[in-house]
């Protein structure tokens, strides 16, 4: 029997490409027939997992072997069915229907909500993907934001969110940065402060004009920062307009408080008519 950390930590890729397979499958229909690709993959590494934790060397079982000799799995058929989707695309070229999508999704997540507490004791929708990040700190943020998503206290969890993603960012820079990373992508300028109104003042044309070349500036650096990191900028946007402004002291290199400025509840109202669409 494997670790109880290990299974934990696997069973967490498992969500994770669940998660992409799901999003996947939302797209059109092009683009979501790939997602049975995706989903077979996550039932593929789950399998294995049921395997090893039960000493069962798999290396040579074709997928549906696994019900063969692990007569306790479920949906045996509509498993079978996803395979011949998957070959279907793979080596046929020949692409699902949405409506064949759309039944492989609810079939994969019947499937790992029934075998998930039957093997391993634990709710697949207790999983959590977070112990796959690296710094603690954030992890601790997002175990919070799951924590109050799941009591219903959505304005809380985004709030959690907002703070899990600043630190994510802080702790990222911090490990790259040193003195020898000069190939560090992050690299990319100091943010410009107002110390241009010690010069011109406060109350006259210059100043407006610096104030504003400083806001663009900066706002240009943070673009290229995120998009420098690979973060998709329309969904950062998005998640900037439903989260709420969040300010970051930095302390000491490893302490940082953040402070909320509480944002009207028309953006909750947003996301929640968003997510409906």
């Amino acid at each position: 029997m494997l670790d109880k950390e290990i299974i934990i930590r696997r069973l967490a890729i498992v969500k994770y490409l669940y998660t992409i397979a799901v999003q996947q499958s939302m797209q059109v229909e092009t683009v979501a027939g790939f997602s049975i690709l995706s989903f077979h993959d996550c039932v593929e590494i789950f399998l294995l997992l049921i395997a090893e934790n039960k000493n069962l060397k798999a290396q040579k079982w074709s997928f549906m072997d696994y019900w063969t000799h692990i007569p306790e799995l479920t949906l045996q058929n509509s498993m079978n069915a996803l395979k011949d989707r998957r070959v279907s695309i793979k080596h046929k070229g020949q692409f699902p229907s949405k409506s064949d999508i759309e039944f492989s999704r609810l079939t994969i997540t019947q499937f790992l909500e029934e075998n998930t507490p039957k093997q391993f004791g634990i709710e697949f929708k207790e999983i959590s993907i977070s112990s796959l990040i690296s710094f603690e700190s954030v992890k601790d943020y997002v175990d919070i934001a799951e924590q109050k998503y799941q009591s219903g206290e959505i304005y809380e969890c985004l709030e959690n969110c907002k703070i899990a993603f600043l630190e994510l960012l802080r702790s990222y820079e911090a490990n790259k940065s040193s003195r020898y990373s000069f190939n560090n992508i992050l690299n990319i300028g100091n943010e410009i402060s107002s110390n241009y109104r010690s010069l011109v003042g406060n109350h006259n044309r210059d100043s407006i004009w610096f104030e504003d070349v400083t806001k663009t500036t900066n706002k240009l650096r943070n673009i290229l920062k995120i998009t420098a990191l690979g973060i998709d900028y329309r969904k950062y946007v998005f998640f900037e307009a439903i989260t709420p402004y969040i300010q970051a002291w930095y302390l000491q290199p490893i302490i940082t408080q953040y402070f909320i400025d509480n944002k009207s509840e028309i953006w909750l109202l947003f996301l929640i008519a968003h997510s409906k669409r």
